[in-house]
Formats: structure tokens, sequence, C-alpha cells
């Protein structure tokens, strides 16, 4: 496990009391249900920073389904034997379970199971170099940059090599705006981005989960606003699927079948030379930020992106009123 650890210390930070650490991870048997949302909304990813509002409040629901977030016994599980040594089972509305262990001085994950259309069950086990997620503490400012390894098994694959790397952050502190005139104003937002890639028919496939978890302390160790999504990309087919959860229940509602409108689509990621969209059209204007806000480049989609004159890093990509994040 080759990580990078960086911590910000600046004045304004020092006002920021939550942190994560061992003594506020949530306990075996921990459990939240949490009210599904329409997957089309704004994540705003694009909001960071010390003092920050995130507005959810006008977000739309799904009309009485809820999801379950909860943390299971690992050993417990049938897929144990692929995540030997996971001991915590982070279970995410049955739709993408994180086998994860800790010590104090940080959070390790052994690999993730999730269901995918085009392959079926995908078990992602990293044997070979575990994937370091969290360093305690980790507060405002705090970042970890990891490579890990190992197999990605399917029923369609079979069981192949896999390399990853990952960027998890604390990039913003404030309030956050839910549904129903509720406001929770102690509030860390945990970004964790994740791409592991495999060979699978002759061909590269990248599994990339893209998640912004929102934590208040005060009110319990589970995320009170949570939204994931999970990127299948490949020549050969490419999959999306966005989940969208929070703690209070929206007060409009849509039909499920609205969740399946088109949505744009960003591949390889992370990237090397180019990147190429799908839900676009060719002639539609771009522009690509840093984390910082400053545009690195800029022009209009012409089938591909050049990104070879971009240092390593995770970047926004603006088009069509929509922000995608790439890693580099």
């Amino acid at each position: 496990m080759k990580s990078i650890y960086l911590f910000i210390i600046a004045l304004p930070f020092l006002s920021i009391a939550q942190s994560f650490d061992a003594t506020n991870e949530a306990a075996i048997g921990s459990l939240a249900s949490l009210h599904l949302c329409d997957s089309n909304a704004n994540i705003q990813s694009n909001i960071m920073g010390a003092n920050v509002t995130w507005d959810f409040s006008q977000i739309a629901g799904i009309f009485g389904v809820t999801k379950d977030v909860q943390m299971l016994d690992a050993t417990l599980d049938a897929n144990y034997a692929s995540f030997t040594g996971a001991t915590k089972l982070y279970d995410i509305g049955t739709t993408f379970q994180t086998f994860y262990s800790s010590t104090p001085n940080g959070r390790s994950s052994q690999g993730f199971v999730f269901n995918e259309v085009s392959l079926g069950s995908v078990v992602a086990s990293w044997n070979l170099d575990q994937e370091n997620v969290m360093s305690y503490p980790f507060a405002f400012g705090s970042t970890v940059n990891d490579v890990f390894s190992g197999t990605v098994t399917s029923t369609a694959t079979g069981t192949v090599p896999a390399t990853g790397s990952s960027y998890a952050a604390i990039d913003g502190s404030g309030t956050l705006m839910l549904p129903g005139g509720n406001s929770y104003s102690n509030v860390l937002r945990y970004h964790l981005k994740d791409s592991a890639v495999a060979s699978v028919f002759g061909t590269n496939v990248a599994f990339v989960r893209d998640v912004f978890e929102y934590y208040d302390f005060t009110v319990g160790n589970l995320p009170i606003f949570i939204t994931m999504s999970v990127d299948v990309n490949s020549a050969l087919f490419v999959n999306s699927s966005t989940v969208i959860l929070s703690k209070d229940q929206p007060l409009t509602f849509v039909g499920e079948s609205e969740l399946n409108m088109p949505s744009i689509h960003l591949y390889p990621n992370p990237a090397v030379h180019e990147i190429q969209l799908s839900g676009v059209k060719i002639g539609d204007e771009y522009a690509i930020l840093n984390l910082a806000g400053s545009r690195m480049n800029s022009g209009s989609y012409k089938g591909s992106i050049d990104v070879t004159n971009l240092s390593p890093g995770v970047y926004l990509l603006q088009i069509n009123g929509q922000t995608l994040e790439f890693i580099k």
C-alpha cells in the first residue's frame, strides 16, 4: 500500500471541532434507514471549503422507498473468504458493500461487492495490496492518495487481476440543508473516489466509484446524506448507476421510471491521454477546472478531450450544466 498523506493546516480550520478517528467509527450493528432520492439531482460536488452550505432542501424523493445503511460483521458474510482480514462490512442499501478493517491510525479496505448490469455480481478483492481510505485523525483538509491491487471476480469474467488508485479527502465543512426545513450546521463531507482496472474479454474495464458522505457526529456515526455513483467503462459497454440517500424525507416525489433519464458519462477514469464522453454532442462547450476552481482547459467537444498536459490530480469537467470529476 503506497500512500501519500497530506494534512493542510491553516487558521480558518481551527474552529472545526469534528474529525474522523477510531472513537467515532460506526460500530457493528449500527443502522440508519435513509430515504431514496432522485438520482438525477445535482450532487453539488463542486461545493468545497470551510463554512460552506450544501442545499438539498428541495431534492425530490421516491415515495415510500428507504434504504438501510448499516455496519455488519464482515466475518459472517458469505463473501468473507475473499476479504481476509476485514472486520466490518459497510452496506449502503444492499447496493454496494465495502469490507474494511481499522487500527488507531486509520482505515483500510479489503475490497467491495456490487451488482453490475453486464457482469452480474462483482467481487473486487484487494488481496495483494489493500486500499487505504482514511488516516486518523481525518479532519477538514486531510487527504489520502493510494494505490492497491488484487483481483476482480464475476460470473461473466471469472477471476482476473486488477489494479487501482484512490483519492480520499474531507473536502468540506459547514451546513447541510435537508428537506422539511432541517438544517445541520456541524457537518463534514467525506469524499472517496477510487478506480480499478481489469482486463476483461481482452479489453480494459474500469470500475469507478465516486462517493460523497455527509457526517454530523452529534447525530450519529453513520452518514446523514449520501451520493454514490458507480461507473463501469470499457470499449465493450458503459454502465452507470447513482444512489442518493437522505436522513430526512423529501417533500416532493418523482416516479421510479424518471430515474432512468440519460446522463453524461466520462471514461476512462483515471485518464492518461484523453477522455471521452457519452450523452453529449459534438460541438458542446466544456471547461476543465482544478479543485481550487481555476480553469485549466476549455473548448468544444470533438469526440474526445486531450488531457495529456494536465498534471496528475483530480479535476472537474463542466459541460451542459453538469459537473463530472475525473482523475489524471
